[in-house]
């Protein structure tokens, strides 16, 4: 494991640990449990990947629990029913065509791309609904949680679609370096996305307060 990889690692728990503060909240509950699953998962894929053994395949369902959580965290920032229930039906229709691509079109073996494309351009969709739905009020919209909160999902996943999406065909032609610039820019944009989000969740206590 390179030192990129292990300042992820830190950054991942020290923002878990964080929101285990501020649980009251339904975000950073849901947030909470998203970090929880995050944790577990690379837990898993580094015991899988010390044995030398494909560990892809927990990817595969990682990245429907993901959007999941992000898209009901997103979801509670939006008021318009019909938006709220576009994204509600979004996490089915998802889940069912990401599996179709992992276990009959692209294989449980090879790097979830397309699946995180589709999902990263919905989460940015959905992020985009989220920056036009903060209502403004007295306060700087730099003190509204939901705004960091949706600004860390908007940054990470801008970030990392283009990356994501041509993880495979990387792979295929050099191992080695694909591995570690895939290992950079994807440590780079998630040191972004938890650092952001430690800011959102902070905000919480403060806005709250404030108000």
């Amino acid at each position: 494991m390179n030192g990129w990889v292990y300042a992820y690692y830190v950054l991942l728990i020290i923002c878990f640990v964080v929101s285990l503060f501020h649980l009251q909240y339904r975000e950073v509950k849901m947030l909470g449990l998203l970090l929880a699953v995050s944790i577990i998962t690379e837990v898993i894929v580094e015991m899988i990947g010390t044995k030398g053994l494909g560990f892809f395949i927990v990817y595969h369902f990682f990245v429907v629990l993901e959007y999941s959580l992000i898209t009901i965290i997103l979801r509670s920032g939006i008021r318009d029913y019909r938006l709220r229930l576009l994204m509600g039906v979004s996490i089915f229709v998802f889940g069912i065509i990401s599996l179709f691509f992992s276990f009959v079109l692209e294989g449980w073996r090879a790097f979830p791309g397309v699946n995180i494309t589709i999902e990263s351009f919905l989460v940015i969709c959905w992020c985009l609904l989220s920056f036009f739905s903060i209502t403004p009020d007295e306060s700087s919209i730099f003190r509204h949680p939901n705004f960091w909160l949706t600004l860390a999902f908007f940054v990470y996943f801008a970030a990392s679609v283009s990356v994501n999406a041509f993880y495979n065909p990387l792979l295929e032609n050099d191992t080695t370096r694909a591995r570690h610039f895939f290992s950079v820019l994807n440590s780079i944009s998630n040191y972004l996305l938890y650092i952001i989000l430690i800011k959102g969740v902070l905000c919480f206590r403060s806005n709250r307060i404030s108000l």
